[in-house]
């Protein structure tokens, strides 16, 4: 067991975030470099075998399609801007043939959905995804356990990393699971980096001491209220306070109404459905707690100086996505 070498199949997904693979393949590489021995190995894979887009616009060239993946110790699917739109049945076939020979696997970002269309996740796992699709994941598999944090680690062989720099939190634990302490504290170290609990959040703490708690608690109030906006009024009797209150509280620490940033917030959920879903914009207004379809149009238009079909354009052509242009 001493010699063996653990092999990482590292599945790309189209627009994958790179940082995410980049500090995977450090990880590993730095180990295999310190060591002077081949510990662990990696291999890029995408469905098809072919050269894939990563959201920065740089091509990565694969070492193979799906047909090579032969029970690696770990699969790795990174999950890229669009999780839902090119569903791969030979994908989620591949995930369980492996996730039933045992190999481990990490979903990375919005491979979390990818995970859950396959349906390798059971009632005991805890998932987790970017704060940003966080909602989203919700609206799609609302019996399946989410939290917000950095990562989560399950019994059954999944695991899920938030993406950004919590998969290289997720990758040090990994490797101390099954090399020890002293590897993973080499890796650490050599990127001038300490590693964070999977218990850590990935937002900074809801109530921070330098802004006021009042409106910390009432934006907590407007989250949970998206789909159906809760009165100003209603927010401030449950907070114990006047509505005068409230507004001055508002526009001393964030320059507006609580209207408008309940509106303006509303806005911005809207936006990551645009960016990461494939509803059409209709329903997206709907579950962003519009009633009137023109109401979110011109609301959205204020924030980014588009149409929210206009943006969503933009976004797809910047992906070379023509797929989805007209919803």
């Amino acid at each position: 067991m001493e010699n063996k070498v653990f092999s990482f199949d590292i599945i790309l997904q189209p627009e994958f975030p790179s940082n995410s693979l980049v500090l995977i393949q450090e990880a590993l590489r730095i180990t295999n470099q310190y060591r002077i021995n081949e510990i662990f190995k990696n291999k890029l894979i995408t469905v098809d075998g072919k050269k894939i887009r990563s959201s920065n616009g740089q091509w990565w060239k694969a070492d193979g399609g799906l047909e090579t993946i032969k029970n690696p110790d770990f699969i790795i699917v990174i999950g890229g801007n669009l999780p839902l739109q090119k569903k791969s049945q030979k994908l989620f076939s591949t995930l369980r043939i492996a996730h039933k020979n045992l190999s481990k696997i990490i979903a990375v970002d919005t491979a979390a959905f990818l995970i859950a269309e396959s349906g390798l996740i059971n009632k005991e796992t805890i998932v987790c995804t970017h704060w940003e699709t966080k909602s989203n994941f919700i609206e799609r598999y609302p019996n399946i356990k989410i939290v917000e944090n950095i990562y989560t680690i399950n019994a059954n062989g999944l695991m899920f990393a938030a993406g950004g720099i919590s998969t290289l939190d997720l990758i040090l634990e990994c490797i101390k699971k099954i090399k020890g302490k002293d590897y993973s504290d080499e890796i650490a170290q050599a990127l001038i980096y300490r590693p964070r609990e999977k218990s850590t959040m990935q937002k900074d703490d809801q109530f921070n001491p330098s802004i006021d708690n009042i409106c910390q608690k009432s934006i907590l109030i407007m989250e949970k209220n998206i789909e159906t906006p809760i009165k100003i009024n209603e927010i401030a009797k449950k907070l114990n306070i006047s509505l005068r209150t409230l507004e001055r509280k508002f526009y001393k620490i964030y320059k507006m109404s609580p209207i408008k940033f309940y509106v303006n917030l509303r806005v911005k959920f809207a936006r990551n459905l645009l960016f990461y879903d494939d509803r059409k914009i209709n329903e997206i207004s709907s579950i962003a707690g519009f009633n009137y379809n023109s109401v979110f149009i011109n609301s959205f238009k204020k924030i980014y100086n588009k149409t929210p079909s206009e943006y969503r354009k933009y976004f797809r052509n910047q992906q070379f996505d023509k797929n989805i242009l007209e919803n």
